[in-house]
């Protein structure tokens, strides 16, 4: 079974306050003055990882052939009457599944931020993904990295381990004619969480879906993988992007952009 995922933070307003020594109550101020403050330490925005807090786990399900089944958000039966669902649920939503079924990971950078920050947050919570730290083979395991059968990590994979720099999911999309991104980007997110005029249901579905497009490329990427590596072939490729077409949900804000692009490219590639 693969999971193809991907996960969406933003800055924890309570340790960026207390990390920071900040005074100021606004969360948008908040997180503000941490990406400046940390952009003075350090040369950039980007925030150590124990200073997130996720909110959104998303994941491409397919089968052992690459076959797609559904696309979907972790910790939806949690959910409250206002859309809201814990940090702590959503871990364990996913900590679950991946205990129980041990899938192999597609990611972008899923070795660098994702599994990384999974991890620490489970110290938080003293939950257990027993799964990830199995070792029966010294050379194959899901922190094995240079292995990609338990977690293939694009980014890694296509930057040749660190030889390139500067790569990023939606350039790479860009120039392969997959959708990218189209409306929301990772640095917007926390925008959209600390809008005091949006409710929790509508910043939930506007990020939610976010995260569900990403992951649809990421799928989409990984089949182009696939065949870069011969492990398909053109028949195959045009035979799984035509159930991935066949099995797109009709109703999401990504819907049209997606569905067009794979029309066109199983004309163009026929």
């Amino acid at each position: 079974m693969l999971c193809v995922f991907d996960i969406e933070t933003i800055p924890s307003v309570s340790l960026c306050k207390e990390h920071f020594q900040l005074k100021e109550d606004d969360a948008l101020k908040i997180c503000e003055w941490s990406f400046e403050k940390q952009k003075e330490k350090s040369g950039s925005e980007f925030l150590p990882l124990y200073l997130h807090e996720i909110i959104s786990i998303a994941a491409v399900i397919g089968d052992d052939y690459g076959q797609f089944i559904k696309v979907g958000n972790f910790g939806q039966k949690h959910e409250n009457k206002e859309g809201f669902t814990s940090e702590k649920e959503l871990l364990e939503d996913f900590f679950r599944y991946f205990n129980e079924k041990q899938p192999r990971l597609i990611s972008f950078n899923g070795r660098g931020f994702d599994m990384p920050l999974l991890t620490l947050k489970a110290l938080k919570y003293n939950l257990t993904l027993d799964a990830f730290y199995s070792q029966e083979n010294k050379w194959e395991n899901y922190r094995a990295r240079y292995s990609e059968q338990f977690h293939l990590d694009l980014m890694d994979s296509l930057s040749h381990y660190g030889s390139v720099r500067g790569l990023n999911l939606n350039g790479i999309c860009s120039m392969t004619n997959i959708p990218g991104k189209f409306d929301v980007s990772g640095d917007l997110v926390h925008a959209i969480y600390y809008n005091p005029n949006l409710s929790q249901k509508e910043k939930k579905g506007i990020i939610d879906s976010y995260c569900q497009s990403d992951v649809l490329n990421t799928y989409w990427l990984f089949l182009k993988y696939e065949v870069l590596k011969g492990a398909l072939n053109k028949e195959q490729y045009l035979g799984l992007l035509n159930d991935f077409l066949a099995k797109f949900p009709k109703e999401k804000s990504y819907s049209s952009v997606f569905i067009n692009a794979l029309e066109k490219e199983i004309r163009e590639f026929a």
